[in-house]
């Protein structure tokens, strides 16, 4: 072969070999300004522009629009369109649930006023609203807000003993006291469903609680044997704390009085007695407030 082919051949190598290269490079530059634009596209979000309490009417000061990546948009966040100006559908709306400054407004986050009340558009799919009296005392001094969950307690007097039991040393009242409901959303304190400002106890005479229609009927039932109080429940998560002993699911004044215990001549409640069978006579089995004892004729 000629050295000016050899030299051709060379150079056209050379240049197939720059041709290649430059095109990658151009490729890769592509490539990278189409990534950027993907990272850096933007869609209008409506958002939450300041606090909102539950049950409070949405102004227009309450929603704002901010730029959202379009790669972290999902389906349930209201975006503006060209031309269009989804706010105003729901300003006047009242607010299902407190709604936080900052977080994306969700359509569900709201309803409409017409033909619904404010506690029941705050209501839970298949749940009920109940009220109960309440005082300072039965109520954690005030500091049960709206939003809070709590168990309700009901403690009565069970039994009044007659003159024959008060002379034989019986008692001559008997209490007792027992969890009826556990873990229960205080939706409302009197009229007031959002929690007073800078945390301030709230004073009223009936909260408002969401329950199930079996919970309510409970409720009401307890409300007539006797006086109900809400226990505040902490926010965190309870450890399971095993009982050192079995007990009866209720409390007595023999268990909360040592001087009861005294007078009734023993302890708490006692194991169930089995009934009386066979034999001469007849018995019956005497419960007071769970100290169980028999009687015979």
């Amino acid at each position: 072969m000629r050295p000016i082919a050899v030299v051709l051949v060379v150079v056209a190598m050379v240049f197939a070999g720059l041709t290649a290269f430059v095109a990658m490079r151009w490729l890769d530059v592509q490539s990278s300004r189409k990534s950027d634009a993907q990272v850096t596209a933007t869609l209008d979000v409506l958002v939450v522009a300041r606090d909102v309490a539950a049950g409070t009417p949405l102004a227009d000061e309450d929603l704002r629009y901010d730029a959202w990546p379009t790669a972290a948009a999902t389906d349930r966040f209201v975006i503006r369109k060209p031309g269009e100006e989804p706010k105003t559908q729901f300003i006047g709306q009242v607010a299902r649930r407190p709604l936080s400054e900052g977080e994306p407004f969700a359509p569900a986050s709201s309803f409409k006023q017409e033909g619904v009340g404010v506690l029941a558009g705050v209501l839970k799919a298949g749940m009920r609203a109940v009220s109960v009296a309440i005082s300072n005392a039965s109520a954690v001094s005030g500091f049960v807000a709206p939003g809070d969950r709590v168990d309700v307690v009901m403690a009565a007097d069970f039994q009044r003993a007659d003159s024959e039991s008060v002379g034989n040393g019986g008692p001559i009242v008997r209490y007792a006291a027992e969890t009826i409901l556990e873990d229960v959303k205080v939706l409302a304190i009197d009229q007031q469903m959002s929690r007073g400002k800078d945390g301030a106890a709230i004073q009223g005479k009936t909260a408002t609680l969401e329950v199930t229609s079996k919970q309510a009927e409970v409720l009401t039932a307890a409300g007539m044997v006797g006086q109900l109080s809400l226990v505040l429940r902490g926010v965190g998560v309870e450890a399971a704390v095993p009982d050192q002993k079995p007990r009866v699911p209720f409390t007595s004044d023999t268990e909360a009085s040592k001087a009861m215990q005294a007078l009734m001549g023993g302890g708490p409640a006692k194991p169930k007695a089995a009934p009386r069978t066979g034999g001469g006579g007849s018995g019956v089995v005497i419960n007071r407030a769970g100290d169980i004892s028999n009687k015979s004729f």
